[in-house]
């Protein structure tokens, strides 16, 4: 190799001197800009997306902007004070009824002691009385005094029977009017509280999942009857049964209008077998919104046996059947565990897989179809009065846990007191494994009388009390425990659990 090959070889050759300080400025300036206009788009994408699809796919728990107000209804101590308003309302709606029938003719009069219609009969006689007799064709001069007066008695007497048959058969006609009337107003009234309930009633679809043989994912979805009884700014609160949607992976509602939106369980009892469902506002289609009309909590303290009512939602055991009949019966204090509630069975026929509400036919909700309470024996279902949820339907829909304390007892009354030598209170017939009085000390046999100023005498007084209190808050028990010779004074601090 020549010498000037080898100078070639080693010889370099710069393409580009290294930037100077200026160059490195520029560049960190453009990248710094790069960055900020990333920042800008992605938190605008940020925003757009939290605000249009986040209530869709993450519909989030909201308080509502207004606080809910649910009325607590005053028991009905004189049900016989009670019994007599709703016969005299009774009587006067069908007074009111038989007046006009559909044509606009009047109703039938009304019927006196003898079965006989008063206006009827009256035109009746007149129309035998006023009818000319037959001329006789025999010879008045053949006729003898005593033919005479026979022919005159046996006139009277076809006469008489004549006039009985036609006011038996007016008579009968008039009841078959009537009743036929009568019959058709009280569907048609049945109709029109269906069309009212009917606005308020959704169905529930609880979601879960599970894998076959093939290890591949099958879906499966249980529909159940909810109601709407509340709306707020931020959503819609819909009243459930518990059952059927504690094990929903997820949960789907249809309104009135077919359309179905994502919804959540919201709270939930387990000891009444109640849940509020909740549906965000801003999921719901515009066209949805306006035809969602929430349903009335009646008061069911004001119920007599042999009331009228509606069974609507899922007697059938499918979503949107209905049922209607009477309540056969009315249990005004059953008590459960930290609860007493009245307990109402109609005579209507529910499938055992069905489930709904009961509505007057003013068409407000008076109690809810309950499957932890039905009568084996007379195969009738049972409804939870209304009345004596609603501070617990308050909590729920607030966002609030029901506050739990594990106690069973019957009121030791004024009288069971005296004859047993005891304090009044609630005698505590059972306390539950590991609740919160479990673990406070108390037990079977102590007197529950009162919590600090609070006084606990009765069931429905320790329900009332425990709607105020949540998860977590500590109380006083003040109870009496039997002693050797006589009850002894003790107090019991308790932290409240969740039921």
């Amino acid at each position: 190799m020549s010498e000037s090959e080898e100078r070639e070889f080693i010889r370099e050759k710069i393409i580009d001197k290294a930037g100077g300080r200026r160059h490195r400025i520029r560049k960190l300036l453009k990248l710094l800009a790069t960055a900020v206009a990333f920042g800008l788009v992605a938190a605008l994408f940020f925003v757009l997306g939290r605000m249009y699809l986040e209530p869709r796919f993450f519909p989030a728990e909201t308080t509502p902007a207004e606080p809910i107000v649910i009325g607590r209804d005053p028991e009905e101590n004189d049900t016989t004070a009670a019994q007599t308003e709703v016969s005299t309302e009774s009587t006067t709606a069908a007074a009111e009824e038989t007046k006009d029938n559909e044509t606009g003719e009047p109703a039938p009069a009304e019927t006196g002691e003898g079965g006989e219609t008063q206006a009827e009969s009256g035109e009746t006689v007149a129309q035998e009385q006023t009818e000319p007799e037959e001329p006789s064709t025999a010879d008045p001069k053949e006729t003898s005094a005593g033919e005479t007066g026979e022919e005159e008695t046996d006139s009277e007497e076809l006469l008489e029977q004549k006039i009985e048959e036609a006011v038996h058969e007016a008579v009968q006609a008039a009841l078959e009017e009537q009743e036929e009337y009568l019959a058709l107003a009280e569907y048609r009234r049945l109709g029109q509280v269906m069309k009212t309930i009917n606005k308020g009633l959704v169905t529930i679809s609880s979601m879960t999942w599970d894998k076959d043989w093939f290890d591949n994912p099958v879906s499966s979805a249980d529909q159940s009857a909810g109601a709407v009884i509340y709306l707020t700014d931020a959503e819609v609160l819909i009243l459930a049964d518990y059952a059927s949607v504690a094990e929903a992976e997820a949960l789907n509602v249809t309104f009135s209008g077919g359309k179905f939106v994502e919804a959540r369980l919201k709270k939930a009892d387990s000891i009444t077998g109640i849940a509020i469902i909740s549906v965000s506002r801003g999921a719901i289609p515009d066209e949805v919104k306006d035809s969602i009309v929430p349903l009335v909590l009646g008061n069911s303290y004001q119920l007599v046996t042999g009331t009228p009512i509606v069974v609507g939602g899922s007697p059938a055991g499918y979503t949107g059947s209905v049922t209607n009949g009477l309540i056969s019966c009315i249990q005004r204090n059953t008590t459960g565990t930290d609860t007493a509630f009245q307990l109402i069975y109609p005579d209507a026929h529910v499938a055992e897989s069905g489930g709904g509400f009961l509505f007057n036919m003013d068409g407000e909700m008076v109690g809810i179809l309950s499957r932890l309470y039905g009568d084996e024996e007379t195969g009738l279902p049972a409804a939870i009065g209304i009345s004596s949820l609603k501070g617990i339907i308050k909590g729920l829909s607030s966002g609030i846990d029901v506050a739990y304390l594990g106690v069973q007892g019957q009121n030791a009354t004024m009288e069971i007191a005296e004859t047993n030598e005891m304090p009044v209170g609630i005698y505590v017939t059972r306390v539950i494994v590991d609740s919160p009085a479990y673990e406070a000390g108390l037990k079977a046999g102590d007197i529950i009388v009162a919590s600090g100023e609070n006084d606990l005498t009765t069931t429905q007084k320790l329900q009332s009390f425990l709607e105020n209190y949540s998860t977590g808050d500590v109380i006083t028990i003040q109870a009496y425990r039997s002693g050797q010779d006589e009850y002894v004074e003790m107090e019991f601090e308790v932290t409240l659990g969740a039921r």
